[in-house]
């Protein structure tokens, strides 16, 4: 719920940061835990663009959890564009 991006755009908004510095925290203290980072944009746009834009923004989410110390091969990430909504696109 603490994630934000810039519209549009893979940037991270600073509000995010503290959630992520939060979960960077966590997965430095639980050297066995793993996290699977799943991106994904609503039905508007086209969607190689979508597919492209959770891409990227997925893989922002690992490289600043990387950059904060968490080995990047326990981060896997995937990206689905608007082709599995997580909640309906009316909001």
């Amino acid at each position: 719920d603490n994630l934000e991006f810039e519209y549009n755009s893979a940037i991270i908004k600073a509000s995010s940061f503290p959630s992520l510095d939060e979960l960077a925290e966590v997965l430095l203290k639980k050297p066995e835990y793993r996290l699977l980072i799943a991106g994904h944009t609503d039905n508007a746009g086209k969607k190689q663009y979508n597919m492209e834009l959770s891409k990227n923004r997925s893989l922002a989410v690992k490289n600043y959890l990387a950059s904060n110390g968490v080995e990047e091969k326990r981060i896997e990430s995937k990206w689905f564009g608007d082709t599995k909504p997580i909640a309906t696109n009316t909001t």
